[in-house]
């Protein structure tokens, strides 16, 4: 389906692109070279095969698209962020009403850890998703409610999203969740601490309204194994310092809890298969992209940095890169980065050369 209704659409709004745009934003030009250099260091890989460096160029591809559609809908369209927030917590919100009461008639299974439907059947892609909902919530929509039943909304959606996050029983998202509020409250207005006192009320309530001990799951269940795939991680770097095994490098790491493929840490995946180089380019994209939201802050709109520190803080712990294997990412990194570099477009062309 996406193939078919998705992409087409995407290369439609080729036609009418902008090119000089991409002028205009110093996270868009960031991004490309990133992205390219990725695409460049396949050539040293071992792993290197027509079958890898396919997927590769797909999934390059899509992130390209990803980046033009976004920054022209966000330059052409100041609403474009506000409408598109909307829709992502509404369609949360909804989702977890049915999730929630799928659940309580016994249709939808309640384990030791909840999931939900699509790709919400993943409790750490689920948790992370409607944290993302959370954060929309809490930091852009309920500041600009304007009626009680807005705001009634919005804080329901939080509750429904806080709740979910703690029965999935997934500590990445929930640190991360942690540190993007721990943003919030310092950088919004600090009503904003009611929404603490909401999630920590939702999440006990649940447990006991379903004889759930979440917490306790938390610190109980069995170890993940990502500091032994760390340490792996950091002796395979030292190896090859400087350019890395290649973005088709394909290594097993092996620890008490199983085998996994993905060194399950953006910075130390990044530094394992680009390099140096791919290091400092992602740190650069980073690091331009906090600036503008940083603007975007003291301009009144906190919910840019907050999603770059949730999206920051989650890829600690379970991302392989920017560019292979991408899920979530999508949402918690690629979407708030482009909609940064839509910003920038307008701010260049206004200010003095």
């Amino acid at each position: 389906m996406f193939y078919v209704l998705g992409v087409p659409l995407f290369l439609l709004h080729l036609r009418s692109f902008d090119w000089r745009w991409l002028r205009d934003s110093v996270i868009a030009q960031l991004a490309l070279t990133y992205l390219g250099y990725f695409l460049l260091s396949a050539l040293w890989s071992d792993g290197l095969t027509w079958q890898s460096i396919t997927d590769l160029l797909r999934v390059s591809v899509l992130v390209l698209l990803f980046l033009v559609t976004t920054l022209q809908m966000g330059v052409r369209n100041p609403h474009f962020p506000d409408r598109l927030f909307l829709c992502y917590a509404v369609i949360a919100g909804v989702s977890l009403i049915v999730d929630f009461g799928a659940a309580a008639f016994g249709l939808l299974p309640f384990g030791e850890r909840f999931t939900g439907v699509g790709l919400a059947t993943h409790p750490i892609i689920g948790a992370t998703l409607y944290g993302v909902a959370l954060l929309l919530s809490a930091f852009a929509l309920l500041p600009r409610a304007t009626t009680w039943r807005l705001r009634l909304a919005w804080l329901a959606v939080i509750a429904l999203c806080a709740a979910f996050m703690v029965l999935s029983g997934s500590r990445g998202p929930l640190i991360a969740l942690a540190a993007a509020l721990a943003v919030g409250f310092a950088i919004a207005h600090r009503r904003a601490a009611v929404l603490v006192l909401v999630l920590v009320v939702c999440g006990i309530g649940i447990g006991v309204l379903f004889n759930f001990q979440p917490v306790e799951l938390l610190y109980q269940r069995e170890q993940s194994g990502h500091f032994g795939i760390w340490q792996q991680v950091l002796a395979a770097i030292a190896e090859r310092p400087w350019f890395g095994y290649g973005s088709l490098a394909d290594m097993t790491f092996e620890v008490s809890t199983g085998s996994f493929r993905s060194p399950h840490n953006l910075p130390l995946a990044n530094q394992f298969y680009g390099g140096l180089p791919a290091t400092i380019l992602l740190a650069g994209l980073l690091l331009a992209a906090a600036r503008q939201s940083w603007r975007s802050a003291r301009a009144g709109e906190p919910i840019y940095l907050v999603l770059l520190a949730f999206g920051l803080v989650a890829s600690l712990f379970d991302t392989r890169s920017l560019v292979q294997n991408l899920g979530r990412e999508w949402i918690t990194l690629w979407l708030p980065i482009a909609l940064l570099a839509a910003q920038e477009v307008p701010l260049r062309r206004a200010s003095p050369s």
